[in-house]
């Protein structure tokens, strides 16, 4: 798996430089930047040796923009729950998270939002998986490059993450887009579920299906054939 460090919106150069620094550590180069703070002599001083991730991290100007390309995205957040009716904020841990994709090829990004709110829920649903670091209850939330650096510990502690070429390709997120797009076309056909905000919610479930269920390219193009062979069928 290629892991790339989305940061949306930091407030801080610091947190950004160390966030960089961490990254060196352990391995991965690839930095992207959603409206970032200004990057001046602070962050440059807290990268130390990572420099040049700093001067190569991407920047965007929107969510979307910055997510198009990747297989997989993966969402942080302090605030989990295991509660069924909340579902967006259902969150696996980094180990769990290193495990599913221990079997699987492809680009993931790992995204954290801004130090003082977190990701929104609006980007969350945009996510395939959430993952949490599991804190004190007295005090969940925890300093930005910290929890990159504990998130990234536990991805790169085996080298099982990025290894052979031979393992399936993960399906990409235009793939996994078009097989929501169809499946929405479908309950939007048959009016179900019928409060219309009801389907919004069906949508999102469903992407977090599929991030969990690790969907490879072969199978995510079968299940869009049939889907669009339902869709055609019930046009008629």
């Amino acid at each position: 798996m290629e892991l790339s460090v989305v940061l949306v919106k930091p407030l801080y150069e610091g947190n950004v430089g160390s966030a960089a620094r961490v990254m060196k550590n352990f391995g991965v180069r690839d930095l992207v930047l959603i409206k970032p703070c200004k990057l001046e002599k602070e962050a440059s001083d807290m990268a130390v040796h990572a420099k040049e991730i700093l001067k190569r991290a991407k920047k965007y100007s929107s969510f979307e923009a910055a997510i198009r390309g990747f297989d997989l995205v993966v969402g942080t957040t302090a605030e989990s729950t295991d509660k069924d009716d909340y579902f967006t904020r259902i969150a696996i841990s980094p180990e769990e998270l290193r495990k599913k994709l221990e079997k699987v090829n492809g680009k993931m990004a790992l995204v954290f939002g801004p130090e003082d709110s977190g990701l929104p829920n609006e980007e969350l649903e945009r996510c395939d998986m959430v993952v949490t670091i599991p804190t004190s209850k007295n005090y969940r939330s925890m300093n930005l490059s910290h929890a990159v650096a504990i998130i990234l510990y536990e991805l790169t502690k085996a080298t099982s993450y990025k290894r052979q070429a031979t393992s399936p390709r993960l399906s990409g997120k235009k793939e996994k887009d078009l097989i929501v797009e169809n499946f929405r076309a479908i309950v939007n056909f048959i009016k179900y579920p019928k409060p219309k905000e009801r389907r919004k919610i069906f949508n999102v479930m469903l992407t977090r299906i599929m991030g969990r269920a690790q969907v490879t390219g072969r199978e995510a193009n079968t299940l869009i054939g049939v889907l669009k062979k339902i869709k055609k069928r019930l046009e008629r």
